[in-house]
């Protein structure tokens, strides 16, 4: 069934127009008819069955049938920061980072990224908005604009674990994970039995070439904890796939 989002706002009344570029995919490249039904998320917890009542390239009507509430969530909040990759890659992390449940990319210029500057943070958006709509969530990703990975550490408030301020028990709910090639002894697996109750995890993914050894230190001076996936090297466009995999397993709703 063709799922798609719309604000809250919108939602009023026994009837939905549906305009732009919403009409125009649902019209010209879902085709989709009169009497057919359709799911649309507000959001906010949500969901609404509707049939089709016109279908026009500019404009499409729909009646709603039943209001259900609604959430396809993980209870884990999940940042990925992820330094900028060659040609498309992006395109593809943006996707499947979005299917598995991740909440908000940053996308990250490091000192090894050979993509330096990149006007595609609009197309990332319109990934991410199909991709939840495809997999039925409620809730499309947060696509930040690039950030200097500097800028991106030094904006990173100190916790009060950090500042020795309290004990590791209250900090629980936060975990920040750098992953390094360098770093073979401790993994995600171990490294998450300790954050069992953690509500909120960030990833920093480097791109082809990883991160350079004073971007590591200068993160782990900010909180993040130093962690490898395995032996084997992973692509740039693999390592944060597998990461939120692991973590979905470990702490969210894939177990």
């Amino acid at each position: 069934m063709t799922r798609l989002f719309l604000s809250p706002e919108k939602l009023f009344g026994e009837k939905i127009m549906i305009d732009g570029e919403q009409a125009r995919y649902l019209s010209l490249v879902l085709r989709v008819k009169p009497g057919e039904q359709l799911v649309i998320f507000d959001g906010s917890g949500h969901k609404y069955f509707c049939k089709v009542l016109l279908v026009h390239k500019k404009e499409v009507v729909v009646e709603k049938i039943k209001k259900e509430p609604y959430s396809a969530e993980s209870p884990v909040h999940i940042s990925l920061a992820q330094g900028l990759p060659k040609s498309d890659k992006m395109d593809f992390i943006v996707q499947k980072a979005t299917e598995l449940g991740v909440n908000k990319i940053i996308p990250l210029i490091t000192e090894r990224s050979q993509v330096k500057h990149t006007e595609k943070i609009e197309r990332w958006r319109k990934i991410a908005l199909s991709a939840s709509q495809q997999c039925g969530r409620e809730q499309i990703p947060e696509i930040d604009g690039p950030v200097e990975f500097g800028e991106f550490i030094r904006n990173t408030p100190l916790t009060p674990l950090d500042r020795g301020e309290c004990n590791p028990p209250l900090e629980k709910g936060n975990c920040r994970i750098i992953f390094s090639e360098e770093q073979r002894e401790r993994n995600l697996k171990k490294i998450l039995t300790g954050f069992k109750d953690t509500k909120n995890i960030t990833l920093l993914i480097g791109p082809e070439g990883g991160f350079t050894r004073e971007e590591v230190s200068s993160a782990v001076e900010k909180g993040f904890i130093e962690a490898s996936l395995g032996r084997r090297i992973l692509r740039t466009e693999t390592a944060p796939l597998t990461a939120i995999s692991i973590i979905q397993y470990e702490l969210g709703d894939m177990g």
